[in-house]
């Protein structure tokens, strides 16, 4: 979704985003013969505690605003309970005992204001690697396959190429990670989804431009390398299934015009395969008025279906 951690390194400029959480939720599974082929994913915009959600891949207003949250919560969506339909949830950081800090979860089942629908946890070491910058990204996907996206966190090792470890659950409560396991190294920025359309969910990262997914959430070599996005502009990375065909594929966000470092980061690029090449459709949502300023603390945009 976290203060400010890893960072995204852009080449030729000076930009350098303390932390970009792909906080990608909303991980649909392929439907059984004869289903209906589901929706393709949507964009969504979370500013300073008030969702803006748009209900196709087109310019124009949101469809459905409301708030839920509040400033400096990490922004997340997924299925929480198994019924087909991405909503919304925030992560807040949350001192305990000692001065430490955890994750609290705060998940809701329906995209609208109101309390949240499963009783807020704790789950996820947030880790401190400077004064002020966590070394911990919240991450959700739906691990196991049941049809019910949970928790995660991704957690960056004090050394700046270290190994990167990923806590995941598969229950939306607290207790300890049902699966704990090392992928990747430095300061990547985490991406989650079903990445080859077996419906389950998977972990990945981006570097710079490059995208590095796994198919099993486990350790080892990338399933799936390749190069989307430019190193002319300072992008943020936002996975979604574009088409509906039940698999996750890239999409980067830039601002309006490329060359500014800050602004609405409105312009979205997605690409329905997960190889190198060029955009398969662009479209504007958003504005300056929902700027995302740096150092950048965590990707208020996110995809949904």
């Amino acid at each position: 979704m976290a203060r400010t951690v890893p960072v995204i390194r852009r080449a030729r400029t000076r930009v350098v985003l303390a932390l970009a959480l792909a906080a990608a939720g909303a991980w649909v599974h392929p439907p059984a013969s004869g289903a209906q082929v589901p929706a393709s994913s949507k964009p969504a915009i979370f500013d300073d505690g008030t969702w803006y959600l748009r209900d196709s891949l087109s310019p124009g207003p949101a469809t459905s605003t409301f708030r839920y949250g509040r400033a400096g919560d990490i922004p997340i969506m997924g299925d929480w309970d198994g019924n087909g339909t991405d909503t919304v949830g925030v992560v807040r950081l949350t001192e305990v005992l000692g001065g430490d800090f955890t994750y609290t979860w705060h998940l809701r089942n329906t995209n609208s204001a109101g309390p949240a629908s499963v009783t807020p946890f704790g789950f996820g070491e947030a880790r401190f690697v400077a004064v002020d910058q966590l070394g911990s990204i919240p991450v959700v996907g739906d691990w196991n396959g049941d049809g019910v996206d949970t928790v995660g966190i991704m957690v960056y090792s004090f050394d700046l190429n270290g190994q990167i470890r990923w806590d995941l659950r598969n229950a939306n409560t607290a207790g300890v990670p049902d699966i704990s396991t090392h992928y990747s190294r430095g300061r990547d920025v985490p991406v989650t989804g079903d990445w080859d359309g077996d419906g389950d969910d998977s972990i990945g990262v981006v570097r710079g431009e490059t995208w590095l997914l796994r198919n099993i959430p486990a350790g080892g070599p990338a399933d799936l390398t390749f190069g989307y996005g430019s190193p002319s502009y300072l992008e943020l990375p936002v996975p979604g299934d574009w088409d509906g065909d039940g698999t996750y594929t890239p999409a980067v966000l830039r601002n309006n015009p490329p060359t500014d470092d800050s602004g609405g980061f409105e312009s979205w690029l997605f690409r329905n395969s997960n190889s190198s090449g060029a955009a398969t459709g662009q479209f504007t949502y958003g504005s300056d008025a929902q700027a995302v300023e740096l150092p950048i603390e965590f990707v208020p945009r996110l995809s949904w279906r």
